[in-house]
């Protein structure tokens, strides 16, 4: 076996007796290496660096001898076991040659997916999940579990079709005899098996693997990024990945702020997602899920298939692909917050003509007449009569009787005899407690609720004030033609504003090669000192791939990245860096100039088709205006009213 190990050309023999001879290595893994068949081009041969025992080998025999068409169309199914010697040992195995193909994970981290599949958009990524969903569904239907989930197991396609490798670690049920899976990956372990001390022995579930299954699902539609990986609302959490699956706090949740988290800025809100879809991610990851609902591969192969059948492109780029059921296009909301998910890598500018002429549209703009000015009713329109006080509140008439009173005995005891202070004083406080005191509180009471009323009628007439003018008058129509405006001027300085940028493209030269050199250097393949896979895994769903996506504000504000672990991240990005090296001959390419051009024509015609529906849309606001005036000015007429009536009963107390 050393020798086959090292390289070296040898004969082995499959079960049936058949001689094959073992070209080049192509792969070594800790368990065996993969070798080439020069006999046999869709085939390769997989040899272990040891000799399994008897209980693998069965493991072994068997699944070759059950190998059919389903498995083989998702799996790198053994499919012949490969001896030494004829009727020897079992050292190895035949299974399909993958070729082409990449880890998932390069699929779905946007860093990668930009560099090596710059085309794949949002409906790409939503077949892949849909053809992982059904390898899963290949592997459970006859039985078995595949056990050890993760983001290397799954090779990838240019045409999104999916195959499983590692299948010898699978959980193989031989016909009531279980052959385990003794391999985890702790960021793709579901809650319930954390707590594992050994899972040698232990029997996994197909719900154990609909956890696996999910979690590549949420990283394919939501950029690489971990459920359980966001911003802690609450001292203990995110401290370790593993922990924070443990406990389900589940980022994404509907009650995420009782898990303690919430999700990464900027990341992709789950909202991208029909309801119904998003239910069966909140199941697969909170305890409903440990406890045996998590959604099967069948469900989630149906749901993929539907959505599918549910997508549009946004206008502003082919790349955008979003459900049918959002109002606006997400990915435009997130390049807003400097967030590019999907960008057209590749594309190339061919100057075109739309046939707009800009002069035509704004003289068809203005030629469109204002609604009439309305005459809404106010307050002072309608003459009413206060409401009657309840019984017990003196009127404002007796109130001031009183007080008068109290003047006219104030007077009298500034020139009366000492004899009569007493009585002057005496009746002077009657006088003031009449005045002041009787029914206080029930009027006090009576002149809060009056105010409400008053201003619940204020708030509704003015509101509706607000809305007649917006919607009825000349207001709002003056004011979406001022918008027009805007657009007709920033339209003009298109030209100016292309040039600039053209121009800045040879003052950002350097720098733009050096970040595009740090975009290369991923930290997925990086050895940091003290980030292992389940902090790189923290990282990405922070949206930091790269070493251009390092700063230090931005890892400080990944849980568990202290100074230390910061520090050897940008330790690492500075390693990168100098390796960079300013090519003077590449400073502004073709494709830089064509970038800039394909991003100002995108604009540009976005700009003119919005002011070339403006005369009909101004039409139509016209058009809408008497009616909305038919409807509103009723409700106006009442709201007045209402207010008048509100204004003289509170003045009345």
């Amino acid at each position: 076996m050393d020798a086959l190990t090292e390289g070296m050309a040898r004969t082995l023999y499959t079960s049936r007796g058949t001689a094959i001879d073992v070209g080049r290595e192509l792969g070594k893994g800790g368990e065996g290496s993969v070798f080439e068949l020069p006999a046999l081009t869709n085939q390769v041969a997989k040899l272990y660096h040891k000799a399994p025992d008897a209980k693998k080998q069965a493991k072994l025999s068997y699944m070759a001898s059950t190998a059919d068409a389903q498995l083989l169309n998702y799996v790198a199914w053994p499919q012949e076991t490969l001896h030494p010697s004829r009727g020897g040992p079992v050292i190895g195995f035949l299974m399909p040659k993958v070729s082409n193909k990449d880890p998932i994970h390069m699929v779905y981290s946007p860093a990668h997916r930009r560099q090596d599949h710059p085309k794949a958009a949002w409906d790409f990524l939503l077949f892949v999940a849909r053809n992982i969903a059904a390898s899963f569904e290949a592997v459970h239907a006859h039985g078995h579990v595949v056990g050890d989930v993760n983001q290397d197991s799954f090779m990838v396609g240019r045409d999104s079709k999916v195959v499983l490798i590692d299948s010898d670690s699978f959980q193989v049920n031989a016909r009531g005899t279980m052959h385990f899976c003794e391999v985890v990956v702790p960021h793709f372990t579901p809650p319930e098996l954390q707590s594992l001390s050994s899972i040698d022995g232990f029997t996994r579930s197909t719900n154990h693997d609909n956890f696996g299954l999910a979690l590549l699902i949420f990283h394919l539609l939501f950029g690489g990024r971990h459920p359980y990986s966001g911003v802690p609302l609450r001292s203990g959490v995110g401290d370790a990945l593993e922990t924070d699956i443990k406990n389900f706090r589940y980022a994404y949740a509907r009650d995420n702020q009782l898990r303690g988290f919430s999700p990464p800025p900027r990341s992709i809100p789950v909202s991208m997602l029909p309801d119904a879809m998003e239910s069966m991610f909140h199941v697969a990851f909170t305890e409903k899920g440990a406890a045996g609902g998590r959604p099967s591969a069948q469900q989630w192969v149906a749901a993929l298939d539907g959505l599918r059948g549910r997508l549009k492109k946004c206008s502003a780029s082919s790349m955008h692909v979003y459900p049918d059921h959002l109002g606006s296009c997400p990915w435009c909301a997130l390049d807003k917050q400097g967030v590019v998910y999907f960008v057209d890598l590749g594309a190339t500018f061919t100057p075109t003509s739309s046939g707009f002429v800009l002069t035509q549209a704004w003289g068809l703009i203005q030629a469109v007449p204002a609604p009439a000015p309305l005459s809404l009713p106010t307050p002072s329109d309608f003459s009413v009569t206060a409401k009657a006080l309840p019984a017990g509140i003196p009127g404002e008439g007796t109130v001031t009787f009183y007080r008068f009173v109290v003047v006219a005995i104030a007077i009298a005891v500034v020139f009366s005899a000492p004899k009569a202070w007493f009585f002057a004083l005496l009746g002077g406080g009657f006088g003031w407690v009449m005045a002041g005191g009787a029914g206080s509180s029930e009027r006090a009471a009576e002149r809060s609720t009056r105010k409400s009323a008053l201003d619940a009628a204020k708030q509704e007439y003015e509101r509706l004030v607000e809305r007649a003018k917006k919607e009825a008058g000349p207001e709002g129509f003056h004011a979406r033609k001022a918008e027009l405006a805007r657009v007709k001027d920033e339209l003009e300085a298109l030209p100016r504003a292309e040039q600039a940028d053209l121009n800045q493209l040879h003052a950002t030269a350097q720098e733009r090669q050096k970040q595009k050199f740090l975009s290369t250097c991923f930290i997925d393949r990086a050895t940091i000192p003290g980030v292992g896979p389940a902090r790189k895994a923290a990282l990405r769903s922070f949206g930091i791939e790269t070493a251009a996506d390092v700063t230090k504000g931005q890892v400080m504000q990944v849980r568990g990245f202290g100074e230390s672990l910061t520090r050897s991240v940008l330790d690492w990005q500075r390693s990168c860096e100098r390796q960079f090296q300013f090519n003077p001959a590449a400073a502004v390419s073709q494709a830089d100039m064509d970038s800039v051009r394909v991003k100002f024509a995108a604009k540009r015609l976005s700009l003119e088709r919005m002011l070339a529906a403006a005369p009909a849309e101004l039409q139509q606001f016209r058009q809408r205006a008497t009616a909305q005036a038919a409807s509103l000015l009723p409700q106006l007429q009442a709201a007045a009213q209402t207010l008048a009536q509100a204004e003289v009963d509170y003045n009345a107390v």
